[in-house]
């Protein structure tokens, strides 16, 4: 795996343990697209929502420091 994707995964983990304001609005809002969007799905193993594109679980993707069409798949996330 690319160091700069595990660099992304271990930031996203980490914001979403403790967001600062900024990062938990920008979130709420990466999940209001992603509740709508074709790609997610339950894990059937989990229970929870994952990205069905990249695999990743939704309640950690959305606290991704990236810019949105950069970290969303589908580049869906306007930022």
């Amino acid at each position: 795996m690319n160091p700069s994707k595990l660099h992304e995964i271990a930031a996203a983990w980490i914001h979403a343990y403790n967001p600062t304001p900024e990062q938990q609005r920008l979130a709420e809002e990466r999940l209001e697209i992603c509740d709508t969007c074709e790609y997610q799905k339950r894990s059937v193993i989990t229970g929870s929502l994952i990205c069905n594109a990249c695999g990743c679980p939704i309640s950690k993707k959305i606290f991704s420091p990236r810019p949105g069409i950069d970290a969303c798949p589908h580049a869906k996330w306007p930022r």
